[in-house]
């Protein structure tokens, strides 16, 4: 069994058009999208009940500890690990409503670092897993909401080499052709170390 990249992309990236400029309760922000709502399952810790609460929470038949916890890790270039592949993919083929009912029924709450953790998801997941818009966030000692900022982007493409930077895209266009310089430019780039 093998999980493509295609759908780990489906089922944790959100569409662009639904993240809004602000951004002010983390729970709030990612029940909002069932791709966030996947990505806090697969990245939040979490028991049934309130955290926060002095009294441990008695719990009630069919509620469970987060088991989609950790079967994924994202980075901050992109990558990925599958930790879990057959929890992954449980949670790569839940219907919208079988994650919606999975997080009410076990009385999920993830309410904390509100603005950390909004900015994760959009420098983990939506800066690198989609290629319209690069997000960034400002406004973050505003108590009331941060600012969710966005950028077109604007790429450069030849071939398979694609880049917002003209430079790199020529740089990759000339390593095409390496091999075929004549010897004085090769003695002249070993001499500046490349």
């Amino acid at each position: 069994m093998s999980i493509s990249k295609e759908q780990i992309k489906k089922a944790f990236v959100s569409d662009p058009k639904d993240i809004g400029e602000e951004a002010y309760n983390n729970q709030d922000w990612y029940e909002e999208d069932f791709q966030r709502l996947r990505y806090i399952l697969a990245t939040c810790n979490m028991s049934p009940g309130d955290p926060y609460s002095e009294k441990p929470k008695q719990l009630i038949i069919g509620q469970e500890d987060n088991r989609f916890f950790d079967c994924i890790d994202f980075d901050y270039q992109g990558g990925y690990e599958i930790k879990d592949e057959k929890r992954l993919l449980e949670l790569i083929n839940m219907s919208d409503s079988e994650v919606a009912d999975y997080v009410y029924n076990n009385e999920y709450n993830w309410i904390g670092d509100d603005y950390d953790h909004i900015s994760q998801y959009l420098f983990k997941i939506m800066n690198y897993w989609q290629d319209v818009v690069e997000y960034d966030t400002e406004d973050l000692e505003n108590i009331d909401c941060m600012t969710v900022t966005t950028r077109v982007r604007k790429w450069i493409q030849d071939g398979n080499y694609k880049s917002e930077n003209k430079y790199e895209v020529a740089y990759n266009i000339l390593m095409d052709y390496v091999d075929n310089l004549p010897d004085d430019v090769h003695k002249r780039l070993n001499k500046i170390g490349l």
